[in-house]
């Protein structure tokens, strides 16, 4: 029997835009969407939208800021899979807590996937000790419990790798500026930059690394004190999609000529990358494959045979495009 991974590979994309297509998604191009039900007609692919239902359990993912389509896609399909319904909701405060804990206790749900989430109250370790939890993306450091991410540390080295690969030699940074809460994987991503620096024989230098709110004021405000500098770098990490494609526009709008006079990379790979000019190279994320993992793992702490303590990591690639290369 064909599987969702045979679809995607005759096709020629991603197991999350398979999905999109399968669940009539209108956040996919009208190509791919062809291609999908045509890969899908080739191979007799059959989808169980309305699996039969072995419980009434439920799921319940947390998001504390952001929803990212194709986790959820990812969490939602392999949950139906396994016969479970997911709820979604922002736990963005102690009472939001507290009612997830008395669904728990009452039999409602049976577990917690946590998705950029904010522990404001220092109360996750009191959450995860009253039900299953997984994180997702890995915001916060999590002693004794279950993360699924990617190694934000070692895609930050591979980011750097291939912009001193190019011939890059002075490599600022561009970081975003949180109030008061830093998430892990941006540190991890930090750190591995400064480790790439290291490993390449590059001096780190506190005056190439940029802080920004992503409005277009601070962006404009780097920008300038990017280009203001004696010895203007000639490439920038940049640990997110949007503060690389602030500072791309920044840049030529500033007469700066992409990749020749300053290469950029992000990360994530979000749609935005490609509807740059030129395309934004970026780590990707296999985050439908993040998503079903997560509940893989939640469904295996709730039998019992998982491993507390687990920091399960997922595979990156980096998408090389033309921000960063010469062609």
């Amino acid at each position: 029997m064909a599987t969702i991974e045979d679809v995607a590979a005759l096709a020629g994309v991603s197991i999350a835009t398979v999905s999109r297509v399968m669940n009539n998604s209108y956040i996919v191009s009208q190509e791919k969407r062809e291609k999908v039900l045509a890969a899908a007609a080739t191979l007799n692919y059959q989808t169980n939208r309305n699996p039969v239902r072995q419980t009434e359990n439920k799921l319940i993912m947390v998001a504390g800021a952001t929803f990212i389509y194709d986790v959820f896609t990812g969490i939602q399909d392999k949950a139906r899979e396994n016969g479970y319904d997911v709820i979604f909701q922002y736990m963005n405060s102690r009472a939001n807590r507290i009612q997830s804990t008395t669904l728990f206790s009452r039999g409602m749900i049976d577990g917690i996937i946590l998705l950029n989430y904010r522990d404001d109250d220092n109360e996750l370790g009191e959450l995860a000790a009253n039900m299953p939890i997984v994180q997702c993306g890995g915001s916060l450091p999590f002693p004794g419990g279950i993360t699924v991410s990617i190694n934000n540390e070692q895609a930050a080295r591979d980011a750097v790798g291939h912009l001193h690969n190019q011939g890059r030699r002075r490599i600022a940074l561009a970081l975003p500026e949180y109030a008061d809460f830093t998430p892990l994987y941006m540190t991890e991503r930090a750190k591995g930059y400064r480790l790439a620096l290291h490993e390449y024989g590059l001096t780190f230098d506190e005056r190439l690394v940029f802080h920004s709110d992503l409005s277009s004021e601070s962006l404009a405000e780097n920008v300038s004190s990017l280009l203001a500098l004696a010895n203007r770098p000639d490439a920038l990490f940049c640990v997110n999609d949007s503060l690389a494609a602030g500072f791309l526009s920044g840049l030529i709008s500033r007469g700066i000529v992409i990749p020749r006079d300053i290469a950029i990379v992000g990360f994530d790979n979000d749609d935005i990358t490609e509807l740059q000019n030129p395309p934004l190279t970026s780590i990707n994320q296999p985050r439908y494959e993040i998503g079903c993992e997560c509940v893989r793992m939640l469904l295996a702490q709730m039998k019992e045979d998982c491993i507390i303590g687990r920091h399960v990591q997922l595979s990156h690639n980096l998408i090389v495009r033309e921000s960063s290369q010469l062609l």
